[in-house]
């Protein structure tokens, strides 16, 4: 078990998550600056953009229980050693990162109801809570005190089964990189669209491409994956593949860029709607995409179309086209400092004053 604290401290929060997301991490040290928390980790993974953690200094304690690839972990092991660690720590509340983790899981079982919070990216979309999995999923929000749900669609996840704790809307997944910004670039002309992800099935990029491929609109594909080589064969020349960019240096492509497409299948939030939209881009997203609801819909940032639905992607485009001024002024009226404030409210408002 590898530590980056003496272990002894009683917490506002202990923090279960998986691997160090730089967002979850902008977001601890927010927390953090008013209220003490341990991060508690199991790893590193290629699930989220991750961030060494000893590249940076941070406001809280941190804790890896298993040390590696995520995915290769002993959950037995990782288990033993969450419990030698909550034997040596005392928490106020508990927080934990959806229903993902077996260790996490069960531990909620042990920890009493009241302290157990649960952050969650899932929505009403997304997840069944028929059958035998919908039982766990149950059980385990059934030990929960609080939830965190990011959105309308995941709150609605809670409410659809009667749950009876706290419910608090966090309207993110977590703090993204943000920088300075351009606010007075003209448009391109022809508008350049831009995707931003990975490059595998749930994605729907082929699809995206095969909307492109017709309409003969710039487009730029940011990101690596199993399906780079399929689709760089079936792209035509007006695509642009640029591969794997840092989070850190994606601001100034968005801005070079017009309008942001995600056409996930299945997206439980998409913090990269909400990249895309600090960086000035109007969106067209799925309504599969979990922040639909919260990001585009209320805000007016942009037109979601239906996922699989190659004709409702088309009509997207063009409502975008036709209505590009409106969106991008309500882009740009977008209050980060204020959503970024309600979201670390929405964790602290859980310790009594």
């Amino acid at each position: 078990m590898l530590e980056h604290t003496d272990m002894s401290k009683s917490y506002d929060f202990v923090y279960l998550t998986n691997t160090p997301s730089f967002y979850k991490l902008n977001l601890c040290n927010e927390i953090a600056k008013t209220h003490s928390l341990l991060l508690v980790l199991y790893g590193y993974g290629a699930e989220a953009v991750n961030k060494e953690m000893s590249d940076g200094q941070y406001n809280f304690d941190y804790c890896f229980i298993n040390q590696g690839d995520s995915n290769r972990r002993s959950k037995l092991k990782t288990f033993v050693n969450l419990m030698r660690l909550m034997r040596r720590v005392k928490a106020k509340k508990i927080i934990y990162a959806g229903w993902m983790s077996p260790e996490y899981n069960l531990y909620s079982f042990i920890s009493p109801k009241y302290k157990n919070v649960m952050v969650c990216e899932s929505s009403i979309i997304d997840v069944s809570l028929q059958g035998w999995r919908g039982a766990i999923k149950r059980a385990i929000i059934s030990r929960m005190g609080s939830a965190l749900p990011s959105g309308r669609p995941h709150a609605e996840l809670f409410k659809s089964i009667g749950f009876k704790g706290t419910v608090h809307i966090t309207g993110s997944v977590g703090i993204f990189n943000k920088g300075k910004r351009e606010t007075n670039l003209k448009p391109n002309s022809p508008l350049k669209y831009i995707y931003v992800g990975r490059l595998v099935d749930v994605k729907n990029v082929g699809m995206l491409i095969e909307a492109f491929n017709a309409n003969s609109k710039p487009l730029t594909i940011v990101g690596k994956g199993v399906m780079e080589k399929e689709l760089k064969a079936k792209a035509n020349s007006n695509i642009t593949f640029s591969g794997f960019i840092d989070n850190e240096q994606l601001g100034a492509i968005y801005q070079a860029h017009d309008v942001f497409i995600l056409p996930s299948k299945s997206e439980t939030w998409g913090l990269v709607v909400e990249e895309a939209i600090y960086w000035g881009l109007p969106v067209i997203v799925s309504d599969h995409v979990g922040s639909h609801v919260d990001m585009v819909d209320d805000l007016g940032t942009g037109a979601v179309f239906k996922s699989d639905d190659i004709d409702s992607l088309n009509k997207a485009i063009a409502d975008v086209e036709a209505n590009y001024d409106k969106y991008k002024q309500n882009v740009m009226n977008v209050n980060w400092q204020d959503r970024d404030k309600r979201q670390v409210e929405a964790y602290t408002s859980l310790i009594e004053k």
